[in-house]
């Protein structure tokens, strides 16, 4: 078997933020960039003694000395300031004390000097926050929100600013605004308050010729949002691409017992900025309510704020515990799968496997295998995530366990913030699906799914405190589809009884059967009864029934509108209830490539089963070299097709 340890969620890097400095400098405005000549540029502006302050740390890092500042003159304390680095320049930009005036500062020796201010822009209203990004070619855009709501953008080419142009978008209020240029347009985050008073966090893109026109803005898509009256509000977001896109904002509570913190997330892996696939977010407790600025290099992503400096590093490589690796016990099952790995001390296993907390909530990466005549070949791999770690001592020897789960557990522990709803004909269930994965950080695909799943649009409400894992199930049985996870990545599936089998089990040449066991049993359900918008069908198991009466479960499900789908959704729930559900197990040398709801061919006379078609509802993988007769094989649960 092949067994990595990382640390990643979902395929996405988790940063471990390492903090470099923390200082008495006074809450306000700031940014941030990493150079190309690889220096930390930090720009914070105050009003007491009122000042533009930057500062530059070469090579920044744990013996850093971060104390010194320079003052660039006065400025407007609360207008905001910006900083990046425009074909190996650096420019920085504040609002100087009439509230209006833009103006940049550069430096050309990598920010040890700056230059007289020069005007940018002059706003037509109080400007309440500044953001700036650079981009392909020397190109640069710069942000500004005006006390009316509005913001407009200032793009260079060719040396030169253009004039301000306002956005499409419509906020009452802008109470911060960020841009990244990330995946070939400009990313911005903005957060505000809507006409109704409620306030939130939004995402959009400028265009910059790669999957968006150029210059124009495309819509607001809400991050988070509070109600209307919550006092609530949310304020200085920031953002980088850090092993993807990245955002932070602070939340800030005004209520009796008030808090403010800052919250941090990021996209799905592989997702684009523009796809708005944002995980749940999460506060970053360390700093409390300053808003940071974000940056990133090739090594690091960096957090500042005007006291603190932070750092993480990207891309954090794997550790390779296949030798360490003494038994294995894998389960799987439609619920959620789990793996327990005792791992033999010695100097092959990395030291950070049993030091403190060892690897709690890394990512673990499991693909069974064979030695082959061409060398080592392993199947597909399955993640799991580290739910527990212990140092025991197994027959004399000490060994590290590690307790591991699939994203099902997770799910099952994750409770959605606040009520979300999705009124009928609003959202297919595949775009519903796809968001509560994208809320856990995960990612989904459709697989061999049915045409059901992008055709029924369902009403459905998920209540707060309500598990992922509830609320997907629910949301499934809408649907003829089964779920897996292969890879850390959720399949959606159709199952049919015409399904055909992709494996072969028994017959000479065939895989070797160890043993094999057959059950007959009542199904828990027989009777079926769906009613539907306007139409009702139900589906009976008339052989069971016979014999013991209508064991009946109803389903009500006003999205279902035609007699066709209604009698197809009753056929579905008797099959899940009851054909699908296991009533036999085979055991059998390790098959590295089988998997949930797959149809095999099993060829047993001793229980009547010759070329038999079932289905696989649960598998159990057993690796153990530490017993005086090694132990690999594989028991597999089965059920009708």
């Amino acid at each position: 078997m092949h067994a990595m340890l990382a640390e990643r969620w979902g395929g996405v890097t988790q940063l471990r933020w390492e903090r470099l400095t923390s200082g008495q400098e006074p809450v306000g405005p700031h940014a941030a960039v990493i150079t190309s000549g690889g220096s930390l540029i930090r720009i914070r502006a105050q009003a007491n003694p009122n000042g533009l302050f930057v500062q530059r740390i070469a090579s920044p890092g744990p013996d850093s000395q971060f104390g010194m500042w320079q003052n660039l003159g006065e400025t407007a304390a609360s207008g905001g300031v910006a900083v990046t680095e425009i074909d190996g320049q650096i420019h920085v930009l504040d609002v100087a004390a009439n509230q209006r005036t833009i103006r940049e500062r550069t430096s050309r020796d990598d920010g040890l000097t700056f230059g007289s201010p020069r005007t940018v822009a002059t706003a037509a209203a109080n400007v309440t926050s500044l953001a700036a990004a650079s981009g392909a070619g020397g190109g640069a855009l710069l942000l500004y929100a005006e006390s009316t709501g509005i913001v407009r953008s200032i793009t260079r080419t060719a040396g030169t600013w253009s004039s301000p142009s306002a956005w499409t978008n419509s906020l009452r209020t802008v109470d911060g605004i960020a841009c990244g240029h990330i995946d070939g347009d400009w990313a911005v985050v903005a957060c505000g308050t809507l006409s109704n008073r409620s306030s939130g966090v939004w995402t959009c893109n400028l265009g910059a010729g790669s999957s968006q026109t150029a210059g124009t803005w495309s819509m607001l898509r809400e991050v988070i949002a509070s109600a209307p009256g919550a006092d609530v509000t949310y304020r200085d977001p920031g953002v980088c691409a850090a092993d993807g896109p990245r955002i932070s904002f602070v939340e800030a509570y005004g209520g009796a017992a008030g808090y403010s913190q800052t919250m941090t997330t990021h996209a799905s892996a592989g997702a684009r900025f523009r796809d708005h696939r944002w995980r749940e977010s999460t506060p970053f407790g360390q700093i409390g309510g300053t808003g940071p600025a974000l940056a990133a290099e090739a090594s690091f992503a960096w957090l500042t704020t005007p006291s603190e400096v932070w750092r993480a590093h990207i891309g954090t490589p794997s550790i390779d515990i296949s030798g360490s690796v003494i038994a294995a016990d894998m389960k799987e099952t439609p619920r959620g799968a789990s793996v327990t790995l005792v791992l033999a001390e010695g100097p092959q296993l990395d030291s950070s496997v049993t030091v403190g907390s060892g690897p709690l909530g890394h990512e673990l990466s499991i693909a069974w295998g064979y030695e082959t005549g061409t060398g080592r070949e392993t199947g597909q791999a399955q993640r799991y995530w580290v739910r527990e770690v212990r140092r025991e001592t197994r027959r004399g020897s000490l060994v590290t366990v590690l307790e591991a789960e699939d994203p099902w557990w997770f799910m099952a522990k994750m409770r959605a913030r606040r009520q979300l709803t999705w009124p009928a004909h609003t959202a297919s269930v595949w775009n519903i699906l796809s968001q509560l994965l994208t809320m856990a950080g995960m990612s989904t695909t459709l697989a061999r799914s049915s045409p059901a799943i992008v055709a029924t649009y369902p009403a459905i409400t998920i209540s707060p405190n309500e598990s992922l894992a509830v609320a997907i199930t629910r949301l499934m049985s809408r649907v003829p589809d089964v779920l897996r996870f292969s890879d850390g990545v959720l399949e959606a599936i159709r199952t049919r009884e015409t399904d055909p089998a992709v494996y072969f089990y028994g017959e000479p040449g065939d895989h070797a059967l160890l043993d094999v066991a057959r059950s007959s049993a009542l199904s828990p359900v027989n009777h079926v009864q769906v009613y539907g918008h306007g139409a009702i069908a139900e589906s009976v198991n008339q052989r069971e029934m016979e014999s013991v009466g209508s064991l009946l479960v109803q389903v009500v499900d006003r999205s279902l509108t035609t007699p066709e789908v209604v009698a197809t959704r009753a056929d579905a729930e008797l099959r899940s209830r009851g054909v699908l559900q296991p009533f036999a197990r085979i055991t059998v040398p390790v098959n590295a490539g089988q998997q949930l709801h797959d149809v095999v061919s099993v060829t047993a006379p001793s229980v009547g089963w010759a070329s038999e078609r079932l289905r696989v509802a649960g598998l159990r993988t057993r690796y153990d070299i530490g017993t005086s007769q090694p132990v690999y094989q594989q028991d597999i649960e089965l059920g009708g097709v």
